[in-house]
C-alpha cells in the first residue's frame, strides 16, 4: 500500500511542477509578445499598455493555476507507473488544453480593444492638399 501512495504523491507532485512551469512559459510568452500589440492599441502609450498587460498575465495565472489546483484531485486508484503516467498524461492534456484556451481568449482582447480604441479617436481625416512648392516649365508648341 506503501508504493501505491508514493505512486501518487509522486505523480501528484510531478503534475503540479509541469503545469506550473508551463503555465509561467506561457504567461512569459504572452506578456513579452503580446506588448507590441497593447502599445499600438493604446496609441504608443506604453505605461497603460504594461499596465493592461500585466494585468491579463495575472488573470492567465489565476486561471490557469487555480485549474490546475482544482484537476489535482482523483479518485483512480494508481497502483502502477502505468497507470500513473496515463493520469498524469490525462491531467496535463486537460491543462494544455485550458493553458490553450486562455492564450487564444487573451489573444482575442488584442483585436478588440485596438478596434474599441479606433472608435473611441474617430474616423481619420485624410491629410490636407499640399501647395506645390515648384512650377514646372513646360515648353508647348503652337
Amino acid at each position: 500500500m506503501e508504493t501505491a501512495n508514493n505512486i501518487i504523491v509522486a505523480t501528484y507532485v510531478l503534475y503540479v511542477l509541469i503545469s506550473v512551469s508551463l503555465t509561467i512559459w506561457v504567461a512569459r510568452t504572452l506578456y513579452k509578445r503580446g506588448a507590441i500589440f497593447l502599445i499600438d492599441a493604446f496609441h504608443g502609450n506604453a505605461e497603460l499598455a504594461d499596465s493592461v498587460n500585466h494585468l491579463l498575465v495575472v488573470g492567465f495565472y489565476l486561471i490557469n493555476i487555480g485549474f490546475v489546483s482544482l484537476a489535482l484531485k482523483t479518485a483512480a486508484t494508481i497502483n502502477t507507473s502505468r497507470a500513473a503516467i496515463e493520469l498524469l498524461s490525462d491531467k496535463m492534456g486537460m491543462v494544455l488544453l485550458i493553458l490553450g484556451g486562455t492564450h487564444f481568449s487573451n489573444l482575442s482582447v488584442f483585436p478588440r480593444t485596438r478596434r474599441s480604441a479606433r472608435l473611441a479617436r474617430g474616423p481619420v481625416s485624410p491629410n490636407p492638399p499640399v501647395a506645390p512648392d515648384a512650377v514646372l516649365k513646360v515648353a508647348i508648341p503652337r
